[in-house]
C-alpha cells in the first residue's frame, strides 16, 4: 500500500499524546489519516505500529467490523525498529455524519438509543468479541505477566516519580482513600518484584486475540442503517493480545459511567494529609442518558449468559484478574492525562490495588 498525496482539510482529532487524525483528500477520496506525533511517549508509536500490522492481517470474518487500512507508510521493519519513519500514518475511510456515523458513546449519551436499541447493538458488540476470543487462541508465555502489565505499571509509577508536583502524593504515609487503607509505592514495588506468585495468578488460560482498547468512544455507529464499526484497536500499551478480561474490564468500566466521567473530568479529588477523597460523578450531568438506559446492569447479566459460561470457566481465576486489570488501566493513563485527572487515576490504581491484595492474601 503505497503513499499518495495527501491534502488535510482540519484535524479531526488531536494533536495529543500520542497521535493525530487529519481529515483530508487522498486519490480524490475524503479520508481520515491518523499519524503519530512527534513527541509521543515510545510506546505510543510502538501501539501505532501494532495497530496498522492487525488492521493488515485481520481474518476474513473480521474485516467487517474495522475500517480498511487504505494506505500506509509502515514498512516490513520490526515494532521498535529505529529505522521506522518519523510519522507513522495509515488512511482508513471517512464515515461521514451526513451518512448516519455517530460514536456509539455520542448516540448514547445524547439520547439517540433507547434501552432496547442500546442492548441490542451492544450486544451484537459483545457477542462478535466472544468469537474472535476464540480466534487466535494460544499458550501465553511464562513472562505473560510481566511484558502485558507489570512493566508498563513500573513505567507510569516510574514518570509520576519523576514529577515534582506528582512525587509528594508518592510519599504520603498511611494513605487511607475514601476511609480504606491503600497500599503505598513501596509495597506495590515489593509486590511487583515477586513476578512468580503473581505470575500465577495473573497469566491466562490463553492468550487470545483482543480489541485491545474496548469502549463505545472507539466504536462508529450507523443510525441509519444499524453498522458498526470497531475503531482503534491496540491500546495506548500497546494491548492487542492476551487476557478477553483486558477487553471486558474496559467496556464495564465505561457502560458503568466511571470511565467517560474520568474523561470528561466528572470527579472530585480532595486531599488533606493522609487522607483522600475520590468521587466519581458517574450517574449525573452528561451521564444522564446513561444511568437512565441501566446498561451496567445490563452488561454484568450479559455475562452471565450461557454461551459465555465455556469461556470464563476455562479461565478460572478470572475475578482476580479483572481487579488486577482495573489497576493496571487506571496506573497506565497517569501518565497521559491532565494533572487532576493524573491523580484521579492513581488513587483509582491504588484502590483497586488494595482489593486485589486483600483478595490475593485471603485465599
Amino acid at each position: 500500500m503505497t503513499h499518495m498525496d495527501f491534502r488535510t482539510e482540519r484535524i479531526f482529532k488531536g494533536p495529543g499524546f500520542a497521535e493525530t487524525l487529519f481529515l483530508g483528500a487522498c486519490g480524490g477520496t475524503r479520508i481520515i489519516r491518523k499519524a503519530s506525533n512527534p513527541d509521543a511517549f515510545p510506546f505510543s508509536r510502538t501501539a501505532l505500529a501494532r495497530e496498522i500490522r492487525l488492521l493488515l492481517s485481520l481474518p476474513e470474518e473480521l474485516r467487517r467490523c474495522f475500517p480498511p487500512v487504505l494506505h500506509t507508510n509502515l514498512g516490513d521493519q520490526p515494532e521498535d525498529s529505529p529505522e521506522l519513519p518519523a510519522c507513522i500514518f495509515y488512511d482508513m475511510p471517512y464515515y461521514s455524519p451526513e451518512d448516519g456515523w455517530v460514536t456509539l458513546s455520542k448516540h448514547i449519551l445524547e439520547g439517540g438509543m433507547n434501552a432496547g436499541e442500546a442492548r441490542r447493538v451492544l450486544g451484537e458488540i459483545v457477542d462478535t468479541a466472544f468469537r474472535y476470543f476464540r480466534l487466535d487462541e494460544r499458550a501465553p508465555a511464562a513472562d505473560y505477566a510481566e511484558k502485558t502489565m507489570l512493566t508498563a505499571m513500573r513505567e507510569s509509577i516510574a514518570w509520576a516519580e519523576s514529577e515534582k508536583d506528582f512525587f509528594p502524593l508518592l510519599t504520603v504515609e498511611n494513605l487511607v482513600i475514601n476511609g480504606r487503607p491503600a497500599p503505598c509505592i513501596m509495597e506495590l514495588s515489593e509486590l511487583f518484584q515477586n513476578t512468580t506468585r503473581l505470575r500465577a495468578i495473573l497469566t491466562p488460560y490463553r492468550e487470545r486475540f483482543l480489541h485491545g482498547d474496548f469502549f463505545p468512544e472507539n466504536i462508529l455507529f450507523n443510525h441509519l442503517t444499524g453498522r458498526w464499526i470497531l475503531l482503534d484497536p491496540v491500546s495506548v500499551r500497546g494491548v492487542h493480545r492476551g487476557d478477553f478480561i483486558l477487553d471486558l474490564n474496559k467496556m464495564g468500566d465505561w457502560l458503568s459511567g466511571e470511565l467517560p466521567a474520568l474523561r470528561m473530568g466528572q470527579f472530585s479529588v480532595n486531599l488533606r494529609g493522609n487522607r483522600a477523597s475520590l468521587i466519581i460523578h458517574s450517574h449525573s450531568g452528561d451521564l444522564e442518558n446513561l444511568h437512565r438506559l441501566q446498561l451496567s446492569d445490563w452488561y454484568y447479566e450479559r455475562m452471565a449468559d450461557s454461551a459465555y459460561a465455556p469461556l470464563f470457566a476455562e479461565e478460572r481465576g478470572w475475578e482476580r484478574r479483572w481487579i488486577f486489570i482495573k489497576a493496571f488501566y487506571s496506573f497506565c493513563m497517569v501518565p497521559l492525562a491532565d494533572k487532576t485527572q493524573a491523580v484521579a487515576r492513581y488513587l483509582l490504581a491504588l484502590k483497586s490495588m488494595a482489593e486485589f491484595i486483600e483478595k490475593t492474601d485471603g485465599r
